[in-house]
């Protein structure tokens, strides 16, 4: 799961059996936490998987290492572990069950002493806890007096655990972006009423500090920063200046074959101005469409002009299609004699080199030809070519 973009992960097992299978249950712990490893699915949920051998981490489709337990913020164990009290017989240990002695009995807990040891549950940790042992018990006998009563005996034991490891090297060190995830536990104990289990579980709740940033206190730190630091503000200003361009006009009728030239004029004495230079005409459906038609050749179209300097943008008439004439603004085919009009907004779109703001310089292109310059509605093009 996942708090404030944090992962904590909990782990449940079952451990080797047996009062001499200590060894066994290291192995089981160490074999888990080497070889689990995580993966996000088309789904998006996150899941594990156990590698066969903890020497060779499983990795991702691109050859990657896939995430493991150790690369958790917080990592919670629990489950029936099965670790046994040694050195001591059945008769000691229900006498001390009797009197309520536990103290004396988690002497001979296993499982602590392999934890000081180092051998098993490396970095973990575990809560106090002042419940009776949780196993082995006869079914449907409630408290402590439904402890093993068969031929076997077995000696109770504290099987059932709940251990944590989260982000702290030390437990003397706070919650911080640097540690952030610090567990504390405010209950831990057992469930000594449910009888249907040979069995008792356990409960534990946990107490979390989780240390995430703010986005809105970020937002609002890094704008006092800005406004407060004179350097940074002058850098940020440099990178949004925006040059200022002067379009020599915007009105312009094409005549047959005759050019026409619009000059760009970069008045800033420091910045680059950037210039792309795009066409703008209605399509059958009224909406504007991006690109020029064949009868406007533009060049160039795109460009950088250097500080106080201009650029000349030649604009002329390229070869005519009919279609150009049939979504012409006058509706109708030329007759002979008149004249046929096509219109067009150009637009010339202005940037800084840094800037992502752009101004744009609108002018309207008129293109006026006369019926020689375009063939009459009647005219066969394949007299043109086989006639």
């Amino acid at each position: 799961m996942r708090i404030h973009d944090r992962s904590i992960c909990f782990v449940n097992c079952h451990f080797a059996a047996h009062m001499e299978a200590v060894s066994r249950r290291n192995e089981d712990f160490d074999h888990v936490f080497r070889s689990m490893t995580f993966s996000s699915p088309s789904n998006g949920l996150l899941t594990t998987s156990v590698s066969g051998s903890a020497a060779q981490p499983l990795r991702g489709e691109n050859g990657s290492r896939l995430p493991e337990l150790s690369d958790t913020d917080m990592i919670v164990f629990l489950g029936d572990f099965n670790y046994r009290l040694s050195d001591i017989s059945y008769d000691e240990a229900m006498g001390l069950v009797s009197r309520r002695r536990f103290d004396r009995l988690r002497e001979n807990d296993q499982l602590r002493a392999e934890m000081r040891y180092g051998r098993v549950f490396q970095g973990l940790r575990e809560g106090e806890f002042k419940y009776p042992p949780t196993y082995k018990f006869d079914k449907h006998i409630a408290g402590l007096s439904g402890y093993d009563s068969s031929e076997k005996k077995r000696i109770p034991a504290w099987c059932d655990r709940i251990l944590y490891r989260d982000s702290r090297a030390s437990s003397n060190i706070e919650c911080s972006l640097e540690c952030p995830v610090v567990g504390s536990i405010s209950m831990y104990d057992s469930c000594m009423e449910a009888t249907d289990s040979d069995h008792k579980p356990v409960k534990c709740v946990f107490n979390l500090d989780v240390a995430h940033v703010d986005k809105q206190t970020l937002r609002q730190k890094y704008g006092e920063i800005m406004t407060s630091n004179k350097k940074v503000l002058y850098l940020l200003q440099g990178l949004e200046a925006f040059p200022e361009v002067n379009i020599s006009t915007n009105d312009i009728i094409l005549q047959d074959q005759n050019l026409s030239v619009v000059k760009l004029q970069n008045r800033s004495t420091k910045e680059l101005a950037c210039f792309e230079i795009i066409g703008q005409t209605p399509n059958s459906s009224g909406t504007p469409f991006s690109g020029f038609p064949s009868w406007l050749k533009v060049s160039p179209a795109v460009g950088v002009i250097s500080p106080g300097q201009s650029v000349e943008v030649t604009l002329q008439h390229g070869q005519l299609r009919s279609q150009d004439y049939l979504t012409s603004t006058s509706g109708s085919s030329p007759g002979a004699g008149q004249e046929k009009d096509a219109t067009l907004l150009v637009v010339v779109m202005v940037t800084g080199v840094y800037s992502t703001a752009v101004r744009d310089h609108k002018i309207h292109v008129q293109h006026r030809s006369r019926r020689d310059a375009f063939p009459s509605s009647g005219y066969n093009f394949a007299d043109r070519f086989f006639g």
